[in-house]
């Protein structure tokens, strides 16, 4: 079971999640993120005394939001105490030295799973149910030396199995996500939505039959309720699918969750904490989206849009039969840690997209732009469109198309990948959002036209041209 940052972040939040994981008849292994806004708090908080400002009022803050849950919950003063003092110890040196390096940075964000760990299984125990605090590493947890974005070390697997194994069957283990400590035995941060792929990291490892990731959500919605308003539910979906869906958006689930789950075989199920009564005796309560390849196959699983998204338009007479010229462009990519979501070629140019703070993006452009040239347009949005239909259904594409085109949305970039599970299209921002009703409108209300509407191949054309 994992919990985010919204399922602890207040002291009825963190009751009714200690709720949930004592109804389980098992002893779960259970990882938590830190407080809701705490690591954005605690990277805010560094950045004030590199600056040699006066960072103490948001260190009081970042304290105060842990010790509000002490006090209302009876948790007893002096249960995290350690870890204050290390917050105050790590930000006094930043401030005499005014600099915070990538390794300091990981140390101090590191601190917000540390001290939830240790409030959630203080409050089980309050409530007669034994459960201990683990940070990860101390569990077997490896990475390596990549600050900020660490890759697990597969090593780790056995020595997760092993540690696991120890545990006392009778006590629930609260483990810290998002963090582990690489060889060298420096601490490291898995970067943003870590905690899902730690659980997911956690499960693979003790080889559990279920994976649980709780969140503010009820589970993967068909798309965006703040842009379409009511949507329902996607009751089950494919691995593959799941992980375009996470990828191209959808914040419900981290993509990394998938892979260690899908090579082990182990189903995922996202929940929502706040959508479930802990006191519910009907066995049905956990329904959410249940992420397995037994997934019943649909035209179209869900829609997903990612904001913040820069296009690069590369042109040159040099490609034209030019063997290496795109692995020039992706060499000079990868060196400036800058890696592609979409891509579209032809004869003589190619189209990319990125996320908008994606490396040195910058620096790559100034690197093509002495061989190539270089188009960018700097306010974009993606809209991903899913569903096993997409690769077998050969009238669903030119349906899409049909429909945008009626509404005389531009798209700037079509990209199927290379599953043919997935269609990509790149438009403006403002035209993404009527986009995203639109498709929302025509193939998941019933009543839409586009719902039913059949079309050969012949129909598509003029659509898509």
């Amino acid at each position: 079971m994992k919990f985010g940052g919204t399922s602890v972040g207040t002291p009825e939040a963190m009751t009714r999640t200690a709720q949930l994981v004592a109804r389980e008849t098992r002893w779960p292994i259970v990882v938590v993120s830190a407080l809701g806004g705490v690591t954005d708090m605690l990277l805010e908080v560094a950045e004030q005394a590199q600056r040699g400002e006066a960072y103490q009022e948001l260190e009081k803050q970042i304290i105060g939001r842990h010790d509000a849950i002490i006090e209302k919950l009876g948790l007893g003063f002096g249960l995290i105490e350690a870890q204050y003092e290390e917050l105050r110890r790590v930000l006094g040196g930043i401030f005499l030295l005014r600099e915070v390096s990538p390794r300091v940075r990981d140390m101090l964000a590191s601190l917000g799973e540390r001290m939830s760990v240790r409030l959630l299984a203080a409050t089980l125990r309050k409530m007669g149910h034994p459960a201990k605090a683990w940070d990860s590493w101390e569990l077997g947890m490896r990475t390596d030396q990549r600050y900020t974005r660490a890759g697990v070390l597969p090593e780790c697997y056995p020595e997760i199995e092993g540690a696991v194994a120890r545990l006392q069957s009778d006590e629930i283990a609260v483990v810290t996500g998002f963090i582990a400590r690489s060889i060298q035995g420096e601490i490291t941060t898995l970067g943003r939505g870590g905690s899902d792929f730690s659980a997911a990291v956690f499960g693979a490892a003790a080889k559990v039959d279920e994976i649980q990731i709780w969140t503010d959500v009820p589970g993967i919605l068909r798309a965006d309720p703040r842009v379409v308003g009511n949507t329902s539910l996607v009751p089950a979906v494919s691995f593959e699918e799941a992980a375009e869906l996470a990828f191209f958006g959808a914040k419900v689930l981290h993509p990394r969750t998938i892979e260690p789950a899908r090579r082990n075989g182990i189903p995922v199920r996202v929940l929502g904490t706040f959508h479930v009564d802990p006191n519910d005796p009907d066995p049905r309560y956990l329904q959410g989206t249940l992420i397995d390849d037994k997934a019943p196959s649909e035209p179209l699983r869900a829609i997903a849009l990612r904001k913040n998204v820069r296009s690069l338009l590369v042109r040159s007479l040099g490609m034209l039969e030019a063997p290496g010229f795109l692995s020039r462009i992706f060499e000079i990519l990868s060196r400036h840690q800058v890696s592609v979501d979409a891509i579209t070629t032809s004869e003589v140019s190619v189209s990319m997209t990125f996320d908008y703070w994606e490396g040195d993006l910058d620096a790559a452009i100034a690197e093509i732009s002495a061989f190539a040239n270089v188009e960018q347009k700097k306010e974009r949005s993606l809209l991903c469109l899913v569903g096993s239909g997409l690769r077998q259904d050969s009238s669903l594409l030119g349906r899409i198309f049909a429909m945008l085109g009626d509404r005389q949305i531009p798209l700037h970039m079509i990209s199927q990948g290379a599953s043919r599970i997935n269609v990509t299209l790149v438009t403006e921002p403002n035209y993404a959002i009527e986009a995203m009703k639109a498709l929302h409108e025509a193939f998941f209300v019933s009543d839409s036209v586009y719902a039913d509407r059949q079309m050969t191949s012949a129909d598509a054309l003029p659509a898509i041209g």
